[in-house]
């Protein structure tokens, strides 16, 4: 820290634990003349009554040249917030607002953990929030507003009104890739690739205020309007008359391919925004999908799956990032605290997510458990992961269609947590893993690449899977790759919205399994496309000692263990421990799994065989 930046602190120094924060007057200002601002220490509800706006950004690491005058006092700011600050500035008006990295003293601990702590409060009281996306470079050719794309789908336009499309019947369109869309779409990849979509701190920035406005150089927008896009064009792809739907099918696939996750990411911000949006706001809607539909709340583990793979330079942020969209008192006991050890950061977090959801055995479903990390105990996802997108919503898909099945019959229990020794529960070894195949990290993958794994998958079956003939083997494995349940395509908006446990008029005919084994994943129905997809993108497929066949993460290890954990509605695999101790009954935990043949209790029926196990 500079000593001009330090004077800048102990100036204007706050009141612990009185929700005091400081606030910077950016003054007015035209072109290229000096960024001035003064700072003052207010109370934070004195604050809201008087109005203020706080910034969403991405810090970035470039330091501008030039120097932001605060007070008397000259300092250096990132080239994103120098260029936000100059775009923002008014000729004859002084901003009010509320900058982290200026307001908050980051060479503090103590300070800075007293400060994110009240953060979603900061952001809640604002009037609205900035979202600065960033500008155009000085050599950048493109000049017109590249919110344009975007606000065709909000303005509820059909695909076909796009540029690139034409009539090739009355009823019929193809599409161009001509200079005018070209240009579209350049400007849409503006908004696309800034930074802040991937940033895990900018998630709670537009999910906390009331109102935002995004910003790319002097363009504006809002994140209502990007809502309203994703809403209108799911309406004309997905709703009653489906007019869009065969626009779809000519519009270039990489160009789709791109929206939907841009898009899908835009839905999950937009999930949790419902429960800070006041009623009378017109997006506001009771009918987004929850992985844990019963409780009134989301708990925060579906928070912490759901922005998994936003990034962060400080590991303990994966917590503290998004921490203020806590909604029950459980989590809100939790207090960040940047002097604390990473593992006791992580674990703390953890046994109040067990806590806020009475120790649910679906706080165990994701990839992030059986962590090498020293020190971090198995049963604790590694929250400094990063889980690729594809990843995620295939993991809050699975927490919500774990009620589907039953591996534990009908028989009660959960997760027991100790503090000394971890979790314990009982239940039953069914069988043993015996091989491992790879893993299909994502379906959009090359033809070849794909055909490649599926013939890995396949030869695995064959040589050690219980199926002998082709048919059995082809069902079997056709069931397994869908882990038995299919989305029957009805628009339903209950617990399971439209999945179902497979039935054998869902499986592929003899063509379209030919075909898929080929590499080509458009040979399968729609339906049971999508269900391949949920079931195995981040899984590898494995077989057991017993011939059975199931998919499972990819740090599955062979003479690894499948347990049916009392309680629990899917399987999970441990490992056991090599301890000093020698205590027989500890295991360290890999994570939730599929196995056919187990999933509706068969495994514990007619044996009251439990067995206790303590997860370290």
């Amino acid at each position: 820290m500079s000593p001009n930046e330090l004077k800048i602190y102990e100036d204007h120094p706050l009141n612990a634990g009185k929700q005091s924060f400081r606030l910077l007057h950016l003054h007015p200002g035209k072109g290229s003349e000096q960024l001035c601002a003064t700072i003052h220490v207010k109370n934070l509800d004195d604050a809201a009554v008087e109005g203020y706006t706080c910034l969403s950004y991405t810090w970035g690491t470039e330091i501008s040249t030039e120097y932001v005058k605060i007070g008397g006092e000259e300092i250096k700011v990132t080239v994103s917030l120098q260029s936000f600050l100059q775009h923002v500035r008014q000729p004859h008006e002084t901003l009010t607002l509320w900058v982290d990295a200026v307001c908050i003293n980051q060479h503090d601990a103590s300070e800075k953990s007293e400060q994110v702590a009240i953060m979603g409060e900061i952001y809640s009281k604002c009037s609205f929030v900035y979202i600065w996306l960033g500008a155009p470079s000085s050599h950048d050719s493109i000049r017109g507003n590249p919110f344009q794309f975007i606000q065709h789908f909000s303005d509820n336009k059909h695909y076909h009104d796009l540029a690139g499309y034409y009539e090739t019947s009355p009823e019929q369109v193809a599409f161009t890739h001509n200079e005018e869309f070209h240009d579209l779409w350049e400007r849409f990849l503006q908004v696309v690739n800034s930074s802040w979509f991937t940033r895990a701190w900018t998630v709670q920035e537009v999910i906390l205020p009331r109102e935002s406005i995004l910003c790319f150089g002097d363009w504006r927008s809002t994140f209502d309007t990007l809502i309203a896009a994703r809403r209108n064009r799911n309406a004309h792809l997905f709703g009653p008359m489906q007019c869009c739907k065969e626009s779809l099918r000519a519009f270039p696939k990489p160009n789709s391919v791109l929206f939907d996750r841009f898009l899908s990411q835009i839905e999950w911000i937009e999930r949790f925004k419902q429960g800070h949006s006041s009623e009378d706001n017109p997006l506001s809607s009771e009918r987004m999908p929850r992985s844990f539909p019963e409780l009134t709340h989301r708990p925060f583990y579906e928070v912490a799956v759901t922005f998994s793979n936003r990034l962060c330079s400080e590991p303990r942020d994966r917590i503290y990032s998004v921490l203020a969209m806590s909604s029950s008192s459980v989590m809100k006991s939790y207090r960040p605290d940047y002097t604390a050890k990473l593992v006791d950061a992580y674990t703390g977090a953890f046994r109040l997510m067990l806590e806020e959801t009475d120790h649910d055995y679906r706080c165990m479903i994701g990839p992030k458990f059986g962590s090498d990390h020293p020190g971090l105990p198995s049963w604790v996802p590694n929250f400094s992961d990063v889980t690729p997108l594809v990843v995620v919503e295939a993991v809050l898909r699975r927490i919500l269609l774990s009620s589907l099945f039953g591996a534990s019959g009908r028989e009660s229990g959960a997760l027991r947590s100790n503090p000394k020794s971890g979790l314990s529960a009982a239940g039953l070894r069914v069988d043993t893993v015996s091989a491992v195949s790879s893993e299909l990290e994502s379906v959009s993958i090359p033809a070849e690449r794909l055909k490649a794994i599926l013939m890995d998958w396949r030869r695995l079956c064959e040589r050690s899977a219980e199926p002998s003939s082709e048919p059995a083997l082809r069902t079997t494995l056709a069931r397994v790759i869908c882990a038995s349940i299919i989305d029957d395509g009805v628009p339903l908006y209950g617990v399971h919205r439209g999945w179902r446990r497979i039935q054998t008029s869902d499986l592929p005919t003899v063509d379209e399994w030919s075909g898929f084994l080929g590499g080509n994943m458009w040979a399968l129905k729609e339906g049971y496309r999508g269900t391949f997809e949920l079931a195995c993108t981040g899984r590898s497929l494995y077989v057991t000692a017993n011939g059975k066949i199931g998919l499972a993460y990819p740090q599955t290890k062979t003479g690894d263990e499948v347990w049916v954990l009392t309680g629990s509605h899917l399987p999970f695999i441990l490992r056991k421990a090599r301890t000093s101790h020698g205590h027989s009954d500890e295991y360290h935990f890999v994570g939730d799994c599929y196995l056919e043949g187990i999933m509706d209790g068969e495994a514990v029926e007619g044996t009251t065989q439990r067995a206790h196990v303590t997860l370290v």
